[in-house]
């Protein structure tokens, strides 16, 4: 092999490894593009991912001779730069997971090994005249050219990000005229539960966050919040005011194996228990107690099943289950005088994550799809509504009890999926029969395509303010919410349904 082909071969190597690692990291386990805190790192990116693009297209076709290969190692050197204030912006705005650091030393390491080749392969073009002399490598060639597209794709999109990032407001400060209150969240850095403690930070409230990693969770709230990894660090004669549990592993991912439904579980009714025995020894028990849950408790509805205007019965799938686990879990808390309101969560909207970035990537991209025959419900609510009613139940006392916390302007799967399209000027004409659904994810196919007709009724009837009642509002941020999201942070199990009923929690 000679010098030339041993560099490329170091090249394809190293644009499939910072492959994995912005899709890896970037993507699934930071979601960068969704991160207001990540604007600058964003920028950086997409410049960095045009330099590479470029740099790509010159190694599969061009030899540059003279000063013409200076401009490359000009090029090279700012792409350098580049990489170093990306480390450094990275170690003061979040906390690298082992796996990001060490595939960075081995990029660095192999990148070094690679323009090292390139410069004893190209020592005798400095002397030629300068020229940029066509060179074509085969299949490597082409190989370097789809990469330089697919970066140059993905330097637009960071570029965008950034630019949406840069413009997302502050957070509304939360509670901003209520008496200085001490909030205990669980699943503070998930998608719902990083909001709402930026909110209440802003709003001049104290905050402890239960996190699996409170390294990670204090980083990414700026030392603002105390954060805490287990229960056992809570005082019994702390004074608490508020909890907030969200903690729940994601139910987006792996087939619902039984030993995945058993992590899922665990994820939560553990969390709840340990919560709740810190507040069975607490001298001072909190006043409020906030229960995440989900409109999957109400099972999947047939379609023929009669209007429903209470409560349903769990009717036995994985998600009523799992949400009637979880509230059983927190419900010994009224026994202590604890105000329990549990929220019911459809899905919830907003560019910063949960499912919204990831269906508004499919239908930018054309892939807008109505799911088997469309009919089955949506119940959704924007994220400003969930922080909106956590304002709500503070403030009242009357608040108590379980709440479906969606919005009035819940539609059918297909409007969703048009109002979506529609929203970001793309058409939707594609459709995906429910039978390779079930087939590809199993019982998790139930979220797509089952479950029951669920109306806000309780909020209705207190004449609860929705910021974002209709579909139109939720989907203003769609077009800058553009990410790849495919593990989301979505507490919660509620999924659209197939019933014609209405499920009303009085």
């Amino acid at each position: 092999m000679d010098l030339h082909t041993l560099f490329l071969s170091l090249l394809l190597l190293q644009i499939a490894m910072g492959a994995l690692d912005t899709v890896a990291h970037h993507e699934v386990m930071e979601k960068l593009a969704n991160r207001r805190s990540a604007a600058l790192e964003l920028k950086l990116h997409s410049a960095r991912g045009f330099v590479y693009g470029f740099l790509f297209l010159v190694f599969a076709w061009i030899r540059p001779q003279g000063l013409w290969l200076a401009a490359v190692w000009a090029l090279v050197l700012i792409e350098v730069g580049i990489t170093l204030w990306d480390f450094v912006v990275e170690d003061a705005t979040r906390l690298l997971p082992n796996t990001e650091r060490v595939l960075h030393t081995i990029l660095a390491v192999n990148g070094g090994a690679m323009f090292a080749v390139y410069a004893l392969a190209t020592r005798s073009d400095w002397a030629l005249p300068s020229a940029l002399v066509v060179a074509a490598h085969g299949w490597m060639s082409w190989a370097l050219t789809a990469a330089a597209l697919g970066i140059a794709v993905s330097a637009v999109r960071d570029g965008l990000a950034a630019r949406a990032n840069a413009a997302e407001p502050t957070p509304r400060p939360l509670l901003a005229q209520h008496p200085q209150q001490h909030f205990l969240v669980s699943g503070g850095t998930g998608f719902i539960g990083t909001a709402l403690v930026e909110g209440l930070l802003a709003g001049g409230h104290r905050i402890t966050v239960l996190s699996r990693d409170p390294r990670r969770a204090a980083l990414r709230f700026g030392g603002r919040a105390r954060c805490i990894a287990d229960t056992a660090e809570l005082r019994d004669d702390e004074r608490i005011d508020v909890v907030v549990n969200l903690a729940g592993a994601p139910v987006v991912g792996p087939r619902w194996s039984p030993a995945r439904k058993r992590a899922l579980l665990a994820s939560r009714v553990g969390t709840t228990d340990a919560l709740r025995a810190w507040c069975d020894r607490a001298s001072a028990k909190p006043a409020l107690w906030l229960q995440a849950s989900a409109v999957g408790l109400y099972g999947a509805q047939a379609r023929s099943a009669p209007e429903l205007r209470e409560v349903a019965p769990v009717r036995g799938d994985f998600p009523s289950e799992l949400c009637a686990a979880w509230e059983r879990a927190a419900a010994p808390v009224g026994e202590h005088g604890v105000r329990l309101t549990t929220l019911r969560l459809g899905l919830v909207l907003h560019r910063s994550g949960g499912l919204l970035p990831m269906l508004a990537l499919a239908a930018a991209l054309g892939g807008a799809a109505r799911l088997g025959d469309g009919k089955q419900w949506f119940a959704w609510i924007h994220l400003d509504d969930v922080l909106r009613f956590v304002e709500h139940a503070v403030e009242h006392a009357g608040v108590r009890g379980p709440y479906n916390l969606v919005a009035p302007g819940g539609c059918s799967q297909a409007e969703f999926t048009r109002e979506l399209a529609r929203s970001l000027h793309r058409p939707a004409w594609l459709a995906m029969p429910a039978a390779p659904l079930r087939l590809l994810l199993g019982e998790m196919a139930t979220m797509l395509l089952d479950g029951p007709v669920v109306a806000p009724q309780r909020l209705t009837d207190q004449r609860f303010a929705f910021v974002h009642p209709v579909l139109a509002s939720a989907l203003g941020g769609a077009r800058a919410g553009l990410a790849i999201d495919p593990r989301s942070d979505y507490v919660g199990v509620g999924h659209p349904g197939e019933g014609h009923g209405t499920v009303a929690t009085h």
